[in-house]
């Protein structure tokens, strides 16, 4: 039986701005991650909250790559690897894009790059429930329900659900490997991206 996304959480490093000399990073990097039929969530947050308690850190901690000391990193990368998911992800290099790319709002460039990930049909989603993060959801969020509505059908997609990512353990993890793709990326660093990527899909380059 061929393998379905039932559930994903979507985050993202770096910006979608072109200010590079005012602060704007050269790549954008939005992950996905995901489960399939018979991937059990529970599972998943069962063994987060193991490593935060291994860690004496508490339940409510979040998980997040910017403020995660290394060795927290690490320990959760390392998590990762023994968890039923799996997770996308595409690496925008802004300053190398060309037209018409180059000339969409970073608003634009955001859910186009979101379209791109959702688009790709390996495996393909089925009646998934889709989690992103309320602060990004703020942002982007008229954009991104058009471009849902407009290439995504009900029997695709089951549900848009927005949530804090300290109480969405999927959000934090896709953060920590947005987090670990921009590294490579930007800083040229990938001691950390190295210890994830067995559970990598696919990562496209835009």
């Amino acid at each position: 039986m061929r393998q379905k996304i039932t559930k994903l959480w979507i985050d993202e490093s770096g910006d979608s701005g072109f200010k590079f000399a005012k602060g704007s990073s050269s790549f954008l990097i939005l992950a996905v991650v995901y489960l399939t039929h018979g991937d059990k969530e529970a599972n998943i947050n069962k063994a987060i909250n193991k490593l935060k308690l291994k860690l004496n850190l508490s339940k409510g901690y979040e998980f997040k790559f910017s403020r995660c000391k290394d060795k927290f990193r690490k320990k959760l990368f390392q998590t990762i690897k023994r968890l039923p998911l799996r997770y996308k992800a595409i690496v925008v290099d802004k300053r190398r894009l060309k037209p018409p790319a180059s000339s969409l709002q970073p608003h634009q460039l955001y859910c186009e790059a979101v379209r791109r990930l959702l688009y790709d049909n390996n495996p393909p989603l089925d009646k998934t429930v889709i989690i992103i993060d309320e602060a990004t959801a703020r942002i982007h969020r008229r954009e991104f329900n058009s471009v849902l509505k407009k290439y995504l059908s009900k029997s695709v997609v089951k549900k848009i659900r927005q949530a804090r990512s300290q109480s969405e353990i999927g959000i934090q993890i896709a953060d920590m490997i947005a987090g670990s793709i921009f590294r490579k990326y930007e800083k040229i660093d990938d001691r950390y991206y190295q210890i994830v990527k067995e559970k990598e899909k696919i990562i496209m380059e835009f």
